[in-house]
C-alpha cells in the first residue's frame, strides 16, 4: 500500500481539522479569555508609531551579550517587567491565513498518512488504525507547540484541547476510511 491509496481519508482528514479549528476559533466560546486588550493600548499605540517601530519581534528586556544579562539595569529591568511584541508590517490577510491554514492541515494529513501506510497493512483493524494515526496527530498538531511555549511563555491550555479533538478525529476518519485487504 503506498500513500496515494489513503487519498480519501488524508483530504477528509485535512478538510475535517481545518473546519473544526474555523469553529474552534470562530464559533466555540473557550478561546475568548486567550487574548486580552492592553489597559494602555492607545499610549503603546502611539508610541510604537511615535518611534516607528519597524515590523519584528521583540523582547524586553532586552540582552544581546551574555555579559549584557549580568549588568545592574538588565537585572533591574527584569524584576519591573518581561514578555515579549510583534508587531505587524500590515494586517493580516484573511484569505492568505486560511489558505496557509488549509494547507498546514492537508499537509499534516499526508504526512500521518505516509506513516500509517508504512507502518499498517489494508483490511488493519480500526483500533489499531485508530491508535497509529490519532498518536501521529498528538505529535503533529501538539508536540510543535512546547518549546516555543517554553522559552516564550503564552497560555496554551485551549490550543491544546483543540489539538488533542485534532488528533481524535484524524484517528477516526483514518480508521473509518482505511482501505480494505
Amino acid at each position: 500500500m503506498t500513500v496515494y491509496d489513503l487519498w480519501l481519508p488524508i483530504l477528509t482528514t485535512g478538510l475535517a481539522t481545518h473546519i473544526m479549528s474555523t469553529l474552534a476559533w470562530m464559533v466555540m466560546p473557550h478561546h475568548k479569555s486567550d487574548w486580552q486588550g492592553l489597559p494602555v493600548e492607545d499610549e503603546l499605540l502611539d508610541l510604537v508609531e511615535q518611534n516607528s517601530v519597524p515590523p519584528g519581534q521583540y523582547l524586553y528586556p532586552y540582552a544581546d551579550k551574555p555579559e549584557m544579562m549580568k549588568s545592574e539595569e538588565y537585572q533591574k529591568n527584569m524584576a519591573r517587567c518581561r514578555g515579549t511584541v510583534t508587531v505587524w508590517e500590515k494586517p493580516p490577510n484573511m484569505g492568505l491565513a486560511i489558505g496557509q491554514t488549509i494547507a498546514f492541515f492537508m499537509i499534516a494529513a499526508f504526512c500521518i498518512g505516509y506513516l500509517a501506510s508504512l507502518a499498517l497493512l489494508p483490511g488493519a483493524e480500526f483500533m489499531k488504525v485508530f491508535q497509529f494515526t490519532m498518536t501521529a496527530g498528538l505529535l503533529a498538531h501538539c508536540a510543535g507547540i512546547f518549546p516555543g511555549v517554553f522559552w516564550f511563555k503564552r497560555k496554551i491550555a485551549m490550543d491544546l484541547i483543540d489539538k488533542v479533538a485534532y488528533a481524535l478525529v484524524t484517528g477516526l476518519v483514518f480508521a473509518a476510511l482505511w482501505p480494505g485487504a
